[in-house]
């Protein structure tokens, strides 16, 4: 979850601040890490087989678990 508070808040600044070539590749990282750890608890079995990180719902995601 604080992966993806990370996320929200590098697209928040992006939105302002198109153009900030190491926010682009902060995001860019911190998704991939995101899709890394999805991928890792998936086969353990912590997170269900159908969960799937979407970089559209994100914002969804982060304000319901507050």
């Amino acid at each position: 979850m604080n992966l993806m508070r990370k996320a929200l808040k590098v697209k928040e600044h992006l939105e302002n601040h198109r153009h900030d070539p190491f926010a682009i590749r902060g995001l860019e990282l911190t998704e991939s890490k995101i899709r890394r750890l999805g991928k890792y608890y998936r086969k353990r079995g912590i997170l269900p087989e159908s969960w799937k990180y979407d970089p559209q719902k994100l914002n969804l995601i982060v304000n319901k678990s507050k």
